[in-house]
């Protein structure tokens, strides 16, 4: 199958989101439903357009990361734009840079891969995510406000407050600097908040098509749907502690 090797590594970081996601199962062109291990993520991503299928089965990916690293490996300068042809051979997964070089990288038993969502399971999250009708615009001036703060701070919160007028996204905590921003849309029946970590601020940091991105609302102490470009995020806020309630 041939590829252009910068596609492939954007799609591939979209899907780790930072390294939140460290292993999968591809099926079709590199479609897969992933989880974090803590479960607060899952990631659902398509294949890639006008792409063939580079595997007639399910392929285990233990190392996503070494993965997205080894495509780099043979490049060169100035070749991030050329096509690479990747295929299998048995048990590995082969990328064939031609005159530069070719990896024959281990692959493993999709059994093996704990993250692993199934088509059952998958499609009964699907059912009870967040609606999609009336999602909330993820402009980039909020995305790029909220990354910023977030590291700036070197913040391990940031909280959604939902309400009738409108609401508002905070950065950090009541020990720590805090950054808000204003958000009118984040509009709900009831006054709620929903608290989240690193992993979301990972989430907002593979946006690439702000014309489109949404954020899907479920309700109070319900996970919440991201969308982007077809690549979906579903997350689960944290719990609060003791001391928070």
């Amino acid at each position: 199958m041939k590829i252009v090797r910068s596609a492939l590594i954007q799609h591939l970081q979209r899907i780790t989101c930072n390294g939140q996601v460290t292993e999968v199962v591809f099926t079709g062109a590199f479609a897969c439903a992933a989880l974090t291990h803590n479960n607060q993520l899952l990631v659902v991503a398509p294949g890639l357009p006008k792409t063939k299928a580079f595997a007639k089965t399910p392929v285990g990916v233990a190392e996503l990361s070494k993965l997205i690293k080894a495509l780099g490996v043979l490049s060169g300068t100035g070749n991030d734009a050329l096509t690479v042809d990747i295929r299998m051979e048995k048990h590995r997964l082969v990328v064939d840079e031609e005159s530069r070089g070719l990896l024959r990288l281990m692959t493993g038993d999709p059994e093996t891969v704990a993250t692993r969502v199934d088509d059952s399971d998958l499609k009964k999250v699907l059912t009870g995510a967040p609606p999609e009708k009336g999602g909330i615009p993820l402009t980039r001036e909020l995305v790029e406000g909220i990354k910023l703060t977030y590291n700036l701070f070197k913040a391990t919160e940031v909280e959604l407050f939902v309400g009738p007028t409108g609401g508002k996204v905070r950065v950090g905590n009541e020990n720590a600097d805090i950054a808000e921003f204003p958000a009118e849309s984040l509009i709900a029946d009831q006054e709620y908040s929903l608290l989240f970590g690193g992993c979301f601020v990972d989430v907002l940091g593979v946006i690439t098509n702000f014309n489109k991105a949404l954020l899907c609302l479920g309700g109070p102490d319900e996970m919440i749907l991201v969308i982007d470009d077809g690549y979906k995020y579903l997350l689960s806020p944290q719990a609060r502690s003791a001391d928070e309630e």
